[in-house]
Parts: structure tokens; C-alpha cells; sequence
């Protein structure tokens, strides 16, 4: 569970901050573009970069991640790897299988967060635009 929110706020803090360093760079042009872009600069970012943010964010943080999901998930099936606690069982994954041996799988988690977390943090924004929710004193969620 806490594991879950953890990696939450890490996808939230990369989505935003990437978002927040989107929007930045178009105040660094020179002064003759200041009047073309000042609307896409105070404009917040698109429906599919919001999406693509947040899909990158959860690919990258994935791949961080999987290797503890690999070892969490051979403890809680083999009693011989529970027997060898975490730090036990990487030696003896690594040692047997390699290191690649930890990132076994990383295909399906990628095909995940891409798909499902891609859609449900990309769409935040706009779900909350949609239902009224602009402002602290009417959000509700």
C-alpha cells in the first residue's frame, strides 16, 4: 500500500515538474518572440503532451522500480527465496540468472504504466477542468 503511494507522488512530482519546465523554456526566447509566445506560455500544456508526460514518467519510474517488484514477488511465492530474506534473495537471483534476471517482465510493467498510468494522470487535469474543479475552494478531490 505504501509502496503504491510512494510511487504515486514520484509520477505526480516528474509529471508536473517536466510540465512546469515545458511551459518555462518559452520565456527564455529572444524579446521579438515575446508577443507570439506569450500565449503558449501562460497556456498549460496539451491533452496528448500531458499524456505523453506522464507516460515517460511511468516507463522511467518502472524501470526503477521492477527490480524490487521482481524480488518482492519471489518471496512471496517460493518459501525456499522467503527463507533468504531480500538481501538473500538478489544474491542468489543475480548469482544463478544474472542481473537481467531483475528486470525480467519489464515488458508487461512498461505496457502498464504506459496504457493505464499514462491515461490516468494525463487526464487529471482535464477531468478536473471539466468538472468545475478550478479553484481550491471548489475541489473537492
Amino acid at each position: 500500500f505504501f509502496y503504491s503511494i510512494k510511487l504515486q507522488l514520484v509520477f505526480k512530482t516528474f509529471y508536473f515538474t517536466i510540465a512546469r519546465s515545458t511551459m518555462s523554456q518559452n520565456q527564455n526566447k529572444p524579446q521579438a518572440h515575446v508577443m507570439a509566445t506569450a500565449a503558449a506560455a501562460a497556456a498549460a500544456p496539451g491533452l496528448m503532451q500531458q499524456i505523453g508526460m506522464a507516460g515517460s514518467a511511468a516507463v522511467i519510474t518502472v524501470s526503477f522500480i521492477h527490480p524490487i517488484d521482481v524480488v518482492k514477488t519471489r518471496i512471496q511465492v517460493s518459501p525456499e527465496y522467503a527463507a533468504l530474506g531480500m538481501g538473500g534473495t538478489v544474491k542468489k537471483v543475480v548469482g544463478t540468472e544474472g542481473v537481467l534476471a531483475m528486470w525480467k517482465g519489464v515488458n508487461a510493467a512498461w505496457l502498464r504504466e504506459a496504457s493505464y498510468t499514462s491515461l490516468r494522470l494525463g487526464l487529471y487535469e482535464p477531468c478536473k477542468i471539466a468538472f468545475g474543479c478550478t479553484t481550491p475552494e471548489n475541489t473537492t478531490f
